[in-house]
């Protein structure tokens, strides 16, 4: 394991202002997920992934968090990763990729017509304060 792997895996587990971060951006996936749901933020090695910012040596160039979340459920899952020099942004960029497969999906089992439904009932249903 790489340095930059177990800093990046001891920020997740420690950090307190990285695990309120995490806990903020998993909320968004409160409308594609079930009571069941189980939310997984895993550390990767960013060696395994990123040829484009090696250097010479193989190694690389720049420090990268490499970040995978991964939602399951019922022997399901679905993943998706994330990497930046900050962790902060590695965290977003997997859940907005991970939201962005997730709404791929609900596109492909929703009909227009139900979508436009569902507009249409939740705009009446909406009340002045």
């Amino acid at each position: 394991m790489s340095t930059l792997h177990q800093t990046t895996k001891e920020l997740l587990e420690t950090h307190p202002d990285v695990k309120a971060f995490i806990y903020q951006q998993m909320v968004e996936f409160d409308p594609f997920v079930s009571p069941n749901t189980k939310v997984t933020v895993i550390a990767k090695n960013p060696k395994k992934k990123h040829s484009d910012f090696k250097g010479e040596d193989e190694t690389p160039s720049v420090e990268l968090h490499r970040i995978a979340v991964v939602l399951s459920e019922d022997g399901a899952s679905i993943k998706a990763e994330g990497s930046h020099q900050n962790i902060f942004t590695a965290i977003q960029i997997a859940k907005e990729n991970l939201i962005q497969k997730l709404i791929a999906i609900q596109d492909s089992v929703i009909s227009p017509q139900e979508r436009q439904m569902a507009i249409n009932q939740a705009l009446q249903n909406n009340s002045l304060h």
